[in-house]
């Protein structure tokens, strides 16, 4: 079978670990993963995210990895 495409096409290089944060729910543990412009972002994220245990819109704050 021929390659087609690249490998950046099967792994998405885009996501590199350094601009990768996690958002965790502080009552649940649950966690979702995003993407941050440390550039111009230096504050720490709060974002208003679905949680499946609780089954509402409660805040994840970023976490360390």
């Amino acid at each position: 079978m021929p390659l087609r495409y690249s490998m950046a096409t099967y792994f998405n290089t885009s996501m590199s670990q350094k601009s990768l944060i996690q958002l965790k729910n502080k009552t649940t543990g649950e966690t979702y993963w995003t993407r941050k412009n440390k550039k111009l972002v230096e504050r720490k994220i709060e974002y208003k995210k679905y949680s499946a245990k609780l089954r509402k819109h409660v805040v994840f704050k970023e976490a360390k990895k």
